[in-house]
């Protein structure tokens, strides 16, 4: 007659110590397990050998074991579970003021209203004289402003001296809106200065009242026949990029031979232009001028009002250019700044500004909102194989007094 093995009996220990040994598994190991898969998954192994041993109460055993083992921690969901959701960082609170420094007629008639609508903070806007003028206060430093403009080929050289802070982009989730050609310029690489406001492409304007064919070249304002009635922006990088592009050359080269050679060939013109000036919406509507050097989107509002004016982005190539939206050094009221800044990249917000100053924007999401009538102008929304054939002016440091140079050489008339 067979004798029944007392259940608690069983050596449980030499049991477990036998399955950790076979299963080169530590005691620790085990615990491991047990916290990941659960209890009974676990020890079921050391069940099944406590069964082979006859120990039908081995369930209860085991359970036993588990029990005096420590305790675990729940799963990895249960503790997200159980864990509370952290609050949301709250937005910091804006300033009371905020003062922009900006060109005239350089934004949109609700762009502040509604920015001072939505955070009550109280915006004055002053404007400068001249780019000249302001460049020279941003760079003397305390001007008293918290956002100006600069153009994107100043931004290496603000960051560089230190008189433009870095953005919060924390505060500036807009940036999404950005085209991807902006998200990340090569003069400021991942808008961590700088944010991208209006962009625009040069070129030659003309009347064509007076001027009945139909020029495409930049050989037109090299033309005799209008002499004295052809006009030159005021602006060495400008003028050296409309001789450069003309001869095959970069906008940017520092090469002394090539600058000499576009030296020659705006000196050959200076007898036919005449006069030099940034004002070229005053001198396209005044009729004195018949051709000029040009803005393009500062033709488009001439055209409001003067329709045979023409514009054209000459075939040889041209130049794209762009203003930013920075904060200042020494501003006064940083957080209103950056977050007013976040309020130009609104889709609807940036689309009014388009529409009102007729500049395109960097801003993707705003080509919804924008006129047609703005979308179709060549020269303000150019297509791909037009773009492609822009080039931006870059910061060329001390390299630029090559320019400067020569630019007095040509005005002075030697």
């Amino acid at each position: 007659m067979t004798t029944e093995r007392d259940p608690s009996k069983i050596d449980l220990e030499r049991v477990l110590v036998r399955y950790l040994a076979e299963e080169r598994m530590t005691r620790r190991q085990l615990l491991h397990r047990i916290s990941v898969v659960g209890a009974t998954a676990a020890l079921a192994p050391i069940v099944a050998a406590c069964s082979t041993a006859g120990a039908s109460a081995a369930p209860s055993a085991a359970a036993s074991a588990a029990s005096e083992a420590p305790s675990v921690p729940p799963s990895a969901s249960a503790a997200a579970e159980a864990t509370a959701t952290p609050e949301p960082t709250p937005e910091p609170t804006p300033e009371a003021e905020l003062h922009i420094w900006n060109y005239a007629e350089y934004m949109g008639e609700n762009v502040v209203p509604s920015f001072e609508k939505k955070y009550g903070v109280k915006v004055s806007t002053d404007f400068f004289d001249t780019y000249e003028g302001m460049y020279a206060r941003v760079t003397a430093g305390q001007t008293g402003f918290d956002i100006t403009f600069p153009t994107s080929t100043d931004i290496p050289g603000l960051v560089t001296i230190g008189k433009i802070l870095p953005l919060d982009l924390s505060l500036i989730p807009n940036k999404v809106n950005l085209g991807s050609e902006w998200a990340n310029p090569g003069y400021d690489p991942g808008n961590a200065h700088s944010m991208p406001y209006m962009w625009w492409t040069t070129g030659v304007a003309y009347d064509s009242a007076k001027i009945k064919e139909t020029p495409t070249s930049w050989k037109a304002l090299w033309d005799e026949r209008w002499k004295g009635h052809i006009a030159m922006l005021d602006d060495q990088r400008e003028a050296f990029a409309a001789a450069l592009i003309q001869l095959r050359f970069s906008a940017n080269t520092v090469d002394d031979g090539e600058l000499d050679q576009a030296l020659g060939l705006l000196k050959q013109q200076h007898p036919l232009v005449r006069l030099y000036s940034v004002e070229d919406q005053q001198y396209m509507a005044s009729g004195d001028i018949w051709i000029g050097h040009a803005w393009g989107s500062d033709i488009y509002a001439v055209q409001q009002k003067k329709p045979s004016v023409e514009f054209y982005i000459p075939e040889e190539g041209s130049v794209r250019g762009s203003d930013t939206a920075v904060i200042l050094d020494g501003a006064k009221s940083p957080v209103a700044a950056n977050l007013f800044i976040n309020h130009l990249l609104d889709a609807k917000v940036s689309a009014d500004n388009s529409n009102y100053i007729g500049y395109m924007g960097p801003n993707e999401a705003a080509r919804q909102f924008i006129s047609k009538d703005l979308l179709d102008t060549p020269w303000i929304n150019p297509d791909k194989a037009i773009v492609d054939k822009l080039q931006e002016l870059l910061d060329l440091g001390l390299d630029t007094d090559k320019y400067a140079t020569r630019w007095t050489e040509l005005k002075a008339g030697i």
